[in-house]
């Protein structure tokens, strides 16, 4: 069987992949279906492509198996197989959402899609922490392409499939969150669901021996500290650090109860090292080395140093 596949980019110069038994291949107007997609800046690659509003589009197809195996992350209904589990971590490491439709014309009606075809404003850390890895081109081609993205994602998802990860990370929910929080949105709204997805990732690891009146109860700052240790993002949290780490709880009270960012210089920096923070966990639960592409490790060594401010109750303008 064989479904279409909207706003899946292929790295340049790679015109298949296989993941897990799905076989991924470009459809034949390939360049014109990827230049009618969202790009925010101009690029010259493999093609020339201008920066544009952009929409969906339909730019590859996926042959299934004979026989598809259940989704082992947890989605909601029934029915779900592993493509569904397979679309979304290609959604979280392409930047854009990923989804099928069935090929053939069935005679029911338009479809109405209501995935969202804008670029991701979050996850670059993610990307660009599967290993590159240069295939050659025959045909005179002047470059060869990254199969590491084929090789980094077929080992990702052969992770998360593992009985001892499933047990760790409880069908791995906090996946589904990450493409939630990852999508474009108000920062306001990432960083809310990023606390969301420390939150949970705390509870998956200490439920067993936590209640959960327990575990509602604990301060934020002991979550965010277990995880940091817990993921070698730091040796060990002393006082200072735990009150560092207190000015981003404050932050989010603030934004929860009051419905906007508080007042301080650093506010937004600290709002967006925190979602970048939150890439970095997830890509070590994956299994991967995290990319410091954005300087994310020397900028939380300084987040840690700094004195706290004051917070305010008032808006502050993003800059």
């Amino acid at each position: 069987m064989r479904k279409q596949v909207y706003n899946l980019v292929f790295p340049p110069w790679c015109k298949e992949i296989t993941i897990s038994g799905y076989h991924f291949a470009r459809v034949k107007d390939y360049r014109d279906s990827l230049a009618s997609l969202q790009h925010l800046i101009t690029v010259h690659s493999e093609f020339e492509i201008r920066a544009n509003t952009g929409n969906h589009a339909v730019t590859a197809h996926v042959d299934l198996p004979e026989s598809e195996e259940k989704s082992v992350l947890k989605w909601l209904g029934r029915g779900n197989t592993a493509l569904s589990d397979i679309l979304l971590l290609l959604s979280i490491f392409t930047g854009r959402d990923v989804f099928t439709v069935d090929n053939a014309s069935d005679g029911s009606g338009d479809r109405i899609i209501i995935a969202d075809p804008r670029v991701y404003d979050w996850g670059g850390i993610l990307i660009t922490s599967i290993p590159y890895k240069k295939k050659p081109i025959p045909d005179n081609e002047p470059f060869g392409y990254d199969i590491g993205f084929e090789e980094g994602l077929n080992q990702v998802y052969e992770l998360i499939r593992s009985e001892d990860w499933q047990r760790k990370y409880k069908g791995g929910y906090f996946l589904i969150l990450a493409q939630q929080a990852f999508c474009r949105q108000s920062l306001e709204t990432a960083f809310t669901q990023c606390w969301t997805i420390w939150e949970h990732l705390f509870t998956v690891h200490n439920d067993r021996w936590l209640s959960d009146e327990q575990i509602r109860r604990l301060n934020s700052t002991d979550k965010i500290a277990f995880l940091l240790i817990e993921y070698a993002l730091r040796g060990e949290i002393d006082n200072s650090d735990k009150e560092r780490i207190n000015s981003l709880a404050e932050i989010r009270n603030r934004l929860v109860h009051f419905g906007h960012f508080p007042k301080r210089g650093s506010v937004y920096h600290d709002a967006r090292l925190f979602i970048r923070m939150t890439e970095f966990i997830i890509a070590k639960t994956l299994g991967l080395v995290p990319s410091n592409i954005f300087n994310t490790v020397e900028e939380w060594q300084d987040f840690l140093k700094r004195k706290t401010g004051r917070l305010s109750r008032g808006p502050s303008s993003a800059t």
